[in-house]
């Protein structure tokens, strides 16, 4: 069980040793849109899921690498980029709206996998995330959508994650829709040779999927007055959602630390948590309580001991607008306000430092 307390804060300062801006390349064949959906990394390059149209990848400084897969329905493209995942360490596989594609590291299509309606007619499947099982066959973090996601009949009967067997007929159904997914892809992630599992609003525990297929609580998060009791019979429609924490976003783990997003008073927080120590650093998105510190934006990817998170240029340079002299040359970022606010977005790496 891990406590905090979210009205404790700390400063970017206190985790922090080290932070990289790393502008990525910007040209015609690899602009990236106004929606960022998922950022990876994977043997040293960056994969960047923009739009639900483009899995752009680019290399840790920035260079364009290559483009994989096109939009459309021929051989070898997508329709929408739900999710990707890397398997065997030689292929990439996309999850598009009802097919997974397969491609080459180095972008060849490879074909389609498999395609799939496990859930019938009734029952509209959308997933927005995806892993392969231990055994055989996926996991998909799905739910229902469609005009039939708000008949409350087939809510009860539907699930936010399926397992589904080689056949793609379901194996097992995880996580009840009484609160719905808030909205957020990526609810999948790995860390060694587990895979983590952050479900939906109001459960504040992280899960892992075992080798056996078998799903266990791998760490609970103790919100104490700031979370909310699930087990209440409460339309979820009526709940005030700025008095609780809403759920765990952009989860990471490494050897050394957690790190997640959170809701809570209308405001974007993040949290460290060192493994190690035990403690938690918590700031919030607009650092109102230390306007001169670089922002600790919510990070998408993890690195060694570096987090990495993608922004936009106008958001950088808004920060080093209201930043002293001093502290920009503490950080290194002199410079980066000179960048054109129509460039594609920069990488901002944090060496984490506990």
């Amino acid at each position: 069980m891990i406590p905090f307390d979210p009205d404790q804060f700390t400063t970017i300062e206190s985790f922090v040793s080290e932070i990289k801006i790393v502008p990525l390349e910007t040209n015609d064949h690899c602009l990236i849109g106004q929606i960022i959906l998922q950022v990876k990394v994977h043997k040293d390059l960056v994969y960047i899921n923009s739009d639900l149209k483009d899995l752009l990848v680019f290399d840790l400084n920035g260079k364009f690498i290559r483009k994989i897969g096109n939009r459309g329905q021929g051989p070898g493209e997508f329709m929408w980029l739900k999710d990707f995942i890397f398997t065997n360490d030689e292929t990439i596989e996309i999850l598009d709206f009802n097919k997974i594609e397969s491609y080459s590291l180095d972008g060849k299509p490879l074909g389609t996998l498999k395609r799939f309606n496990f859930l019938g007619t009734n029952q509209h499947c959308d997933p927005n995330s995806f892993c392969r099982s231990f055994s055989s066959g996926y996991y998909f973090w799905a739910g229902i959508s469609g005009p039939v996601s708000d008949d409350e009949r087939l809510r009860e009967k539907s699930s936010l994650m399926y397992r589904v067997n080689k056949d793609m007929e379901i194996d097992g159904a995880y996580f009840d829709t009484r609160y719905g997914d808030g909205g957020t892809m990526d609810r999948l992630r790995y860390y060694r040779d587990k895979i983590l599992v952050f479900p939906s609003r109001y459960n504040y525990n992280i899960y892992q999927i075992n080798p056996d297929d078998s799903i266990t609580i791998r760490y609970s998060f103790d919100f104490g007055k700031y979370g909310f009791d699930s087990s209440q019979d409460v339309d979820r429609k009526t709940i005030a959602y700025e008095e609780y924490i809403t759920e765990m976003n952009h989860f990471n783990e490494t050897d050394r630390f957690l790190n997640f997003s959170f809701g809570y008073k209308n405001l974007a927080h993040n949290m460290v948590y060192s493994k190690v120590t035990g403690q938690s650093y918590i700031l919030t998105l607009l650092p109102k309580h230390n306007e001169n510190e670089f922002r600790f934006w919510y990070t998408q990817a993890v690195h060694g001991d570096r987090l990495i998170a993608l922004i936009d240029v106008s958001f950088l340079k808004f920060d080093l607008e209201r930043m002293s002299e001093d502290k920009i040359r503490k950080w290194g970022l002199e410079g980066f306000d000179k960048l054109d606010d129509e460039d594609n977005p920069v990488l901002v790496f944090y060496k984490i430092n506990l």
